[in-house]
């Protein structure tokens, strides 16, 4: 233990002017200083007269204050004074902000006064020990080599404006970042295990913490209320059901599930992202329509998303890391949920398949991770099975895979032949989980294809100087996407370079912006300042500081990953270049199509930001638990025995052939509906219902050459009101804006009708999955409903009489 030093003392004296200072400066009330004014005035010089009292006299009594409980209590009041200030200060502008104004001077003092006691305490107390820092040398020597990569590519991309120059093809916004002061409880979270470490077990902690990131994401994310999506984009809640439907890209996952349990397996077609649409045809098992439970359901299964982030930041750096990443991930979350109705953007309440793919993403990581770490055979083959399940999320992280097995190179050597059987077994893992859909899709086509047809043609018209993403006007015959690509990447291979790095890079940017900027906040309750919306790849000066100090923590994050684990503890940003290079392909990047690539930054912004603390705790001679992490980590993962090694390998390859194989599977969980659609039927079933038309009326009304009368499940209806709709780029057309009141909905069978009912008012119960018939006239693009039929509540509603013919 060392005495205070009395330097301290007249330090904290000093700073105390420049509170007085600041409290002089505000602008009093009709030019006279108020009895508060006054005694905030005492109060601070009697805080300097004490501190200069103990610098001159009494240095004594705090030497023997230095003690564990005083830098406690310090360290608890420097977190008291700032949640206090930041309250005062945004809790409540209109009523707060002038007593924030006047209290800020003196409280500003009291909290830079507990920080430094805090800090000289701690000195005191543990002493300074530069020499343990030795130890990190070799981190110093990476991160400086990772700093200058990562600075020459922020210069590059400053000059050449490349990731910052809109692609006329596609170019959207970053996506969500962390508000600051959700990154800043971020930090004190790591802070916080770091202090508890030093005072626990190991073991009660490795049970503790995974558990208590799942709960607090679930806490969190389902305390938002589900209003917030009333006016979102994917899922909005309208009259007549007040549930959160979904819309534009939702509404294609949930109908193919829909089309599954009505037995129409798919529409006939192969679908996109078949394992999510199983996801969540099962949660529709469970929980039926009820959209409410369908999403609190996927938000719980999605909290598991921040847990493998902490196993995979626990894996490569310490427990400390591990949490500050996984509390990162669930703010952002949270600040994405907030502003569903405010502006674009995915969530765990949307039905879209970008956080799913995350999750499966970093969870092969962690796969993997231990395939390279242990390798094994078994290992290796449990990496490739998941990775054929993130396959089935999203095709494009094939891309990937090429960069694992260039790691796996690095890792075991080109040279061993262990290397090359492991990779035959990797690829043995992945086939296992995708072969049931390509032979699916081979049955159904008579060709082996992997994803639906009209993912493989946008993709193909990206390849364009114009009218990308227009596939109704763009003619694919005789070609083959791969033929689409390469010729046209031969003609200008500069423009399709061009456009692949600047997406590329696009997508190495927003992830950096998911870390938080210095940008105007309006308070707690105030609507969040949506600054990334706007933004035009121009920064402050302030926040390009910012921006280089954060690449600075990353590359000691990369650095400290480097050291600990070589190639391996480099597979994380492996998977991010791998996916970010796939959507650059596509010719996409940004918003929601980055998250499975932009949590990069983060990560490793948290693996330094706990390296960074360690090394302060090495400073004052503290004992840290991850300088013997890879010893650690050696007793995670059991090796299998020899002798079971056929049943070790039987056992997962059932698992992930099931899994695979459950898109098909599922086609077969309910017997066809709708089957039989004859005239004769259905007028018959509409004439048995109370109030039915004559008969002689519905014969003549579906007699005429452009009449539709279908039976089929009545999905997501709507009610708009005159000019009002819901909007996008390619509005459907039962919910596009039009100039008279209507009840919209899309009739699904074996194909999906959309269909309007034109009416002032809901003439009536609508309940959303009710088999209906609808009788009506077929429009340009959409069924104008001339009789509504719900047979289970004996219910029919006409828009008009059907003695009305059906106009052109």
């Amino acid at each position: 233990m060392q005495k205070f030093p009395a330097w301290s003392f007249y330090l904290c004296a000093f700073e105390g002017v420049f509170a007085l200072i600041a409290l002089l400066s505000i602008p009093s009330e009709r030019g006279n200083i108020s009895p508060a004014r006054l005694a905030l005035l005492a109060s601070i010089l009697i805080l300097i007269g004490l501190w200069i009292y103990l610098g001159l006299h009494h240095r004594r009594i705090i030497d023997e204050l230095v003690a564990p409980i005083s830098i406690f209590i310090s360290a608890l009041l420097a977190l008291t004074f700032s949640l206090f200030l930041f309250f005062l200060r945004y809790l409540n502008l209109e009523t707060l902000l002038p007593v924030y104004t006047r209290l800020s001077p003196l409280l500003w003092y009291l909290l830079v006064l507990s920080a430094q006691v805090a800090v000289f305490f701690l000195l005191a107390y543990k002493g300074i020990h530069p020499a343990n820092l030795s130890i990190r040398k070799p981190v110093y020597f990476s991160a400086l080599v990772t700093g200058c990569i990562l600075f020459s590519v922020f210069v590059f991309i400053s000059l050449t404006r490349l990731g910052l120059t809109p692609d006329p093809a596609y170019w959207g916004e970053p996506g969500v970042p962390m508000l600051g002061w959700q990154f800043g409880l971020a930090l004190v979270g790591g802070l916080c295990v770091l202090i508890v470490s030093a005072y626990t077990q190991p073991e009660p902690l490795k049970k503790f913490l995974p558990f208590a990131v799942y709960a607090t994401a679930v806490i969190i994310w389902l305390m938002v209320p589900f209003k917030v999506l009333t006016n979102s984009f994917y899922m909005p809640i309208t009259p007549p059901t007040l549930q959160p439907l979904p819309y534009s890209d939702s509404i294609y996952y949930d109908q193919m599930a829909q089309s599954l349990l009505t037995g129409n397996s798919y529409l006939g077609e192969i679908p996109s992202r078949p394992l999510y649409i199983t996801f969540l045809t099962f949660l529709h098992l469970l929980f039926g329509e009820n959209y409410f439970r369908i999403l609190a359901a996927q938000t719980v299964v999605l909290a598991l998303m921040p847990v493998v982030l902490y196993f995979l930041g626990k894996k490569l750096h310490s427990r400390v890391a591990g949490t500050t990443i996984a509390l990162f991930f669930i703010f952002r979350e949270l600040t994405s949920l907030l502003i569903s109705s405010d502006t674009r953007v995915t969530n765990t309440r949307m039905i879209l398949v970008d956080l799913p793919t995350l999750f499966l993403l970093i969870l092969t990581c962690l796969f993997v991770f231990r395939w390279l770490e242990k390798r094994n055979g078994l290992s290796a083959f449990l990496a490739g099975g998941m990775f054929g399940l993130l396959l089935l999320l999203r095709t494009q992280s094939l891309l990937i895979v090429p960069l694992i097995i260039l790691v796996a190179l690095l890792v075991v050597g080109w040279r061993q032949k262990s290397l090359y059987l492991q990779v035959a077994v990797f690829f043995s893992g992945l086939l296992i989980s995708i072969l049931p859909w390509l032979i699916h899709n081979y049955l159904l086509t008579g060709e082996v294809a992997f994803d639906a047809a009209f993912q493989y043609k946008n993709l193909a018209s990206q390849y364009a100087y114009s009218g990308n993403l227009d596939i109704q006007n763009y003619d694919f015959k005789g070609k083959s996407l791969p033929s689409v690509l390469i010729e046209f990447t031969l003609r200008d291979p500069g423009f399709v370079f061009g456009f692949i790095s600047n997406h590329f890079l696009a997508t190495q940017i927003n992830a950096l912006l998911a870390l938080p900027i210095i940008k105007q906040y309006n308070g707690i309750h105030a609507p969040i300042n949506l600054y990334w919306m706007d933004w035009n790849g121009q920064l402050e000066w302030y926040n390009t500081l910012l921006l280089v100090l954060y690449l600075a923590v990353i590359s000691l994050g990369l650095g400290a990953a480097w050291r600990r684990w070589r190639w391996i503890g480099l597979l994380p940003l492996t998977f991010s270049i791998g996916y970010a290079l796939g959507t650059a392909i596509g010719r996409f990047s940004s918003w929601r199509y980055d998250y499975p690539a932009d949590w990069i930054a983060y990560f490793y912004f948290g693996i330094g930001f706990a390296e960074i603390l360690e090394h302060a705790a090495l400073l004052i001679g503290a004992k840290i638990e991850s300088s013997k992490i890879v010893e650690e980590n050696q007793h995670i993962f059991l090796n299998p025995h020899k002798h079971n090694r056929i049943l070790n390998h039987a056992v997962p390859a059932l698992v992930f052939l099931l899994i695979g194989a459950s898109p098909w599977l599922m086609k077969n969980i309910a017997l066809p509906r709708y089957s039989d659609q004859s005239l004769q039927k259905l007028e018959m079933s509409i004439a048995q219902l109370p109030n039915a038309p004559a008969q002689n009326e519905l014969q003549a009304f579906a007699s005429q050459p452009n009449s539709f009368l279908q039976m089929g499940r009545l999905l997501y209806p709507r009610f708009f009101n005159r000019n009002d709709g819901l909007a996008s780029a390619n509005p459907s057309a039962a919910y596009a804006i039009r100039d008279y009141p209507r009840l919209a909905f899309l009739l699904l069978n074996k194909i999906s009708t959309p269909a309007i009912f034109p009416t002032r008012d809901l003439p009536g119960p609508i309940p959303h999955a009710a088999d209906v018939i609808v009788l009506g006239c077929w429009q340009e693009n959409h069924v104008d409903v001339r009789l509504l039929a719900l047979p289970s509540l004996e219910t029919i509603y006409l828009s008009a009489p059907l003695t009305d013919p059906c106009l052109p």
